[in-house]
């Protein structure tokens, strides 16, 4: 049989995406199976192993000699910043998408809104709920309408000949409001933990002392993440549990409200924050915690790649009781159920883990096992290629249709919408983050690139 050729979307390192570490831990083993091309954003990729073996484009070079491919390959997540230069090749060239997320709200909200295009985001939202979907629009302009509550995925649905997901949860979604769309389950594959027997090791290093329990906070520092229902847990088993540490790993600011609380409570001594970790670093100390903690709500039913890789690491899990994390074995993860005392719940959880050693190796033998049976990479690029010869087996369906982003022709009304959006989510991220991290990740979002194709990117 003929080896494909494909064009391979994604962000890639450097850029701070959990997105770019699974892409290129997957490629070597989709590159087994099939002739792969980058096509990358306009930045310089910064991992030798990929750049020495991997041919990068351009999305505009792409789309000179697309031709050339049999399928383009998208990785779709949750960012305007690191996948919205796609956009515009997935519209023009329909291919294989791979949703990590299903509320594609920040991605969709910056092609359309942070570019004062409000009557694409209205074309959108009334294709997908009919009269209503002025009203949904109004709302997200002001930020008072719940983007979690709003599907805007049907232009990215439409432009897929067929769509890989990492969950059940994911796939019914999908679904849901496309049920003749081809959908396949693919379990997010992850490497092996290299440190996973080095445990003392890695706690001297990190600075954890011998008799102190480590429990890692796995994701970013967005409202959604539940930091606060963590810290307030924390509080509570303060005096029961005094060996008790938290090192929360991930990127962000952890906002005014939830510095508020660890001063309260006096936790500072109690809560390590790390920033972003390379690979290595984040392995590490993996390696040297004794569980982890992952709360989630509302859900985008993502796929929780830093999640992964600490069952890939055998560590024991406690997770929200919601979106794709009810498929988790119970062996693996305890869930806990999202609602009022939820930080009671979890504490309660917590100290039932932390005070049962037998249990918490009992599940990391478990942890382990899963990663092994399910979370394989060599699994996923079989199913990968399986999905994109099946597709080009497929007929093209004339619902991909072209959705234009390219905003109101007037810039008066452009400047107008995006200003308006701007500044209700300002108010917005106050109320969640308070006005220091709320300044700092407006001066972020600032710096984000244009979504559009990129000229004369940099390699």
């Amino acid at each position: 049989m003929r080896r494909l050729r494909l064009a391979f979307f994604s962000p890639f390192n450097p850029e701070k995406s959990g997105v770019s570490d699974y892409s290129e831990e997957l490629l070597p083993y989709l590159a087994e199976k099939a002739d792969v091309d980058l096509v990358a954003g306009p930045y310089k990729l910064s991992n030798p192993a990929i750049t020495g073996r991997f041919r990068v484009l351009s999305a505009a070079e792409y789309l000179e000699r697309a031709n050339d491919y049999d399928m383009p390959v998208y990785q779709i997540a949750n960012s305007v910043h690191h996948h919205g230069y796609m956009i515009p090749c997935m519209l023009a060239r329909p291919g294989v998408s791979v949703f990590h997320d299903y509320y594609l709200h920040f991605l969709m909200l910056g092609l359309t809104l942070m570019r004062g295009d409000f009557a694409g985001l209205n074309r959108i939202l009334q294709a997908t709920y009919g009269a209503d979907g002025r009203r949904l629009a109004y709302g997200l302009l002001l930020s008072i309408e719940d983007p979690y509550r709003v599907s805007l995925v049907q232009p990215l649905i439409a432009a897929s000949r067929a769509i890989i997901t990492h969950s059940e949860c994911a796939r019914n979604l999908v679904l849901g409001e496309r049920p003749d769309k081809p959908v396949r389950v693919i379990p997010m594959g992850m490497p092996e933990n290299e440190f996973v027997d080095q445990r003392d090791a890695m706690r001297v290093k990190h600075g954890f002392g011998p008799d102190e329990i480590v429990a890692a906070s796995v994701t970013t520092l967005s409202h959604t993440k539940r930091l606060e229902i963590v810290l307030t847990a924390m509080a509570l088993l303060k005096d029961s549990h005094p060996n008790l540490r938290l090192v929360v790993l991930g990127g962000g600011r952890p906002g005014d409200p939830a510095h508020k609380l660890i001063q309260r409570h006096k936790l500072e001594s109690r809560i390590r924050f790390t920033g972003w970790l390379s690979a290595t670093d984040y392995a590490q100390v993996l390696a040297a915690a004794d569980l982890v903690i992952d709360m989630r709500y509302p859900s985008g039913a993502e796929t929780s790649a830093s999640l992964f890789r600490a069952i890939a690491a055998g560590r024991p899990a406690i997770v929200s009781n919601q979106g794709s994390f009810v498929e988790l074995p119970g062996d693996v993860a305890m869930k806990v159920t999202v609602g009022p005392g939820e930080e009671h719940q979890l504490a309660e959880t917590l100290s039932k883990m932390i005070s049962d050693r037998p249990r918490l190796t009992s599940m990391s033998d478990a942890a382990l096992a899963y990663a092994t049976s399910t979370m394989r990479l060599d699994s996923a690029a079989d199913a990968y290629v399986e999905t994109v010869r099946e597709a080009i087996a497929r007929p093209l369906s004339s619902s991909a249709e072209p959705w234009n982003f390219a905003g109101s022709p007037s810039a008066i009304k452009r400047t107008a919408w995006a200003s308006v959006y701007k500044l209700s989510r300002a108010v917005f991220l106050y109320r969640k983050y308070g006005w220091t991290d709320t300044v700092q990740r407006l001066r972020g979002e600032a710096h984000v690139r244009p979504a559009g194709l990129a000229k004369g990117a940099v390699r």
